[in-house]
Order: structure tokens, then sequence, then C-alpha cells
């Protein structure tokens, strides 16, 4: 687009300033510092048996769901990762401590290579397998989100945590499931949520402060927010 003169000059100026406004409602202000964080140590943090392979039994639907959320630059289209190229785990952590904590991989299932970047965005199931919006907050964790490129069976990683509850609290999510909504996608694909000896889990109880969920990482190593 061609500038003309002080009058576009102006224009730009007050479009930036409503695009820096734009950026800071996508990380909220009690995020971390959007510059990466020093990499934790690393650490024995589970993982699911094969995650450089497609994960089992992940379903995509269009069922609604927490937007997922990108840092700029987005991957571009024809490049990214799309919801039907994904399956996705969620293995929870080992903690003697609240809050709970899960291991987000995200693998590609398809036959192409693909890029994913930014944040996942998260819904949950009732038992009726009915969905239900959960609160979320995005942090840099334990950086800003990396570019990942994904050829057919590798993961990216991200943290996930929240605060259990009592499940007689009227404000108390009992979820049966979760949905995972991939960067720059609308459409969700149904989680496998694993315990930590890696059985099938039915029930997560979630406070109504909801989760905090970290950026997607190539690594597994420091996404964990217990390490």
């Amino acid at each position: 687009m061609r500038l003309r003169k002080a009058m576009a000059v102006a224009v730009t100026t007050i479009a930036l300033g409503l695009g820096a406004v734009a950026c800071n409602d996508e990380v909220p202000a009690t995020s971390a510092a959007s510059a990466p964080a020093a990499a934790p140590a690393a650490s024995h943090t589970p993982v699911p048996a094969g995650a450089s392979s497609t994960g089992a039994g992940a379903r995509t639907s269009a069922k609604p769901g927490t937007p997922a959320g990108t840092a700029k630059p987005t991957a571009d289209a024809s490049s990214r990762c799309h919801t039907g190229d994904l399956t996705v785990d969620v293995q929870l952590q080992p903690s003697s401590i609240l809050p709970d904590s899960a291991m987000v991989l995200v693998t590609n299932k398809s036959s192409r290579t693909c890029t994913v970047y930014g944040y996942l965005g998260y819904g949950g199931l009732r038992a009726d397998n009915s969905p239900m919006v959960v609160k979320t907050n995005r942090v840099a964790y334990p950086g800003a989100p990396m570019a990942t490129t994904l050829k057919p069976g590798d993961s990216a990683f991200a943290g996930l945590k929240w605060s259990s509850c009592d499940k007689a609290d009227p404000n108390c999510n009992v979820l049966a499931g979760l949905t995972v909504t991939p960067p720059d996608e609308t459409t969700q694909v149904t989680a496998n949520v694993l315990s930590v000896d890696g059985k099938p889990v039915d029930q997560l109880l979630v406070s109504a402060a909801g989760f905090t969920v970290g950026s997607l990482q190539p690594t597994h190593e420091g996404v964990d927010f217990t390490s």
C-alpha cells in the first residue's frame, strides 16, 4: 500500500497502536513475558509411548471449543497443519501438589509435512458428549511459541495445567473429555486423555479458573508446568 503525506502516516500510527492492543488481548497481561524464558533443565516427564508416531483413537469434529491462538506470523495456509492432519494426546503428569498438569502431544497423522505455530484451544465434553466452554489463559511458557515442522509421525508439545475441584461444587467443570483446536483452525479434534500409567481417563475435575495453556514447542523438555 502506498503512503501519502502526513495524514496517511497518522492513520498508520493509529492502526499500529490498535494492533498492539489486540496483541495484548491475545496473550493476557498475567502471562509470562513474550521473550523466550531460559529453558528448564531436562526432566523425567512421562511421554506417551510412541510419541514420534501417530496417536490412536482421536477424531475430528465441528463442536465448538475455545478458539486456538497464534502469535504472529502464522503458518502459511498451504503448509500449516489442519485439524484433520492431527491427533492429540493429553498425558497427565505426576504431581504431589496442586495444580494438576499434563503434557500435550500434537502428532501429524497425515502423509504430508506440515507446520504448527502458536497455542492450542481447549473445550470440554460432558458425559453426554455435549460441548462445554472452559475458561483458558495462554502463557508464553516455557517461552514464545516456536514454529514446528512436522513430518508424518512427528509431534509438537505444549504444557497444560489446572486446579482440581470438588465435584459437588456447582462451579466445578466435570469433564468427560477434551476437544482441542489447532492454531488457526476452527474445528476440533477429540483428545486421548491418558493417566500417568498410560490408561484412558474418563473424568477431569477443573475449577472455574479453567486451564492455563503453554505454547507449542518442538521438544517436550521443559514444557510441563511441573518441570
